[in-house]
């Protein structure tokens, strides 16, 4: 997620050897959660041209054989909540093939006249599954989620930092246990790093506020 995501990386180390663990800990979530909150904004800014920023940068993405800043900035013109919004986007494009196996991306070849939509499709029943982990894991948590309990989040937080805290603790911790899915179930969700993570519950809980 390019130089927020470096901001936030920097920021979990910047704490010098000799402070407390804890310490450490709360400052490294804190960045982590502050880069969640201003990206979930970034999204939900979007409105009616989410639909639209996705297929462009997609459409860009496969003519250049891949994504880079560079069709970001083209695509944004250094508008802060768009390029936000397009790092989600670009993460998401970068890790399809790890969401979705290569069984299911060729039956959506042979099967589909917009394999774009349909792939888009397939992407939204994985974020979904990865949601009702969030769901779950907040209406069950004796921290964060009972202080900030929210009709729209069961369990979860009111206000964009509250969500975005439940986010963080997510995907930070989720795969402490390896999570091994049978090729085409949607409805596991695998091992994955903490920045596809986010993404995807951002991208997901953005167009659900």
């Amino acid at each position: 997620m390019r130089m927020a995501l470096l901001i936030v990386v920097l920021a979990a180390r910047s704490a010098s050897a000799d402070e407390p663990r804890t310490s450490h800990s709360t400052s490294a979530d804190d960045a982590r959660t502050s880069y969640i909150a201003s990206a979930l904004d970034a999204v939900r800014s979007l409105g009616a041209q989410r639909a639209q920023l996705e297929t462009d940068l997609y459409q860009a993405c496969r003519q250049a054989g891949g994504c880079s800043d560079a069709i970001v900035e083209a695509r944004c013109h250094r508008d802060a909540a768009c390029t936000a919004a397009a790092d989600i986007i670009v993460t998401n494009l970068r890790a399809a093939n790890s969401w979705v196996d290569q069984n299911t991306r060729a039956q959506l070849v042979r099967s589909s006249t917009d394999y774009h939509a349909a792939l888009l499709g397939e992407l939204r029943k994985r974020f979904a599954a990865l949601a009702a982990e969030l769901v779950i894991g907040a209406a069950t948590s004796n921290g964060v989620a009972e202080s900030h309990a929210s009709p729209a989040v069961p369990g979860g937080a009111a206000t964009p930092n509250g969500v975005a805290e439940l986010i963080n603790r997510l995907c930070a911790t989720r795969d402490r246990e390896v999570h091994a899915c049978t090729p085409g179930d949607v409805a596991c969700v695998p091992s994955i790093p903490w920045t596809r993570c986010v993404a995807a519950l951002v991208w997901f809980v953005g167009d659900n506020p």
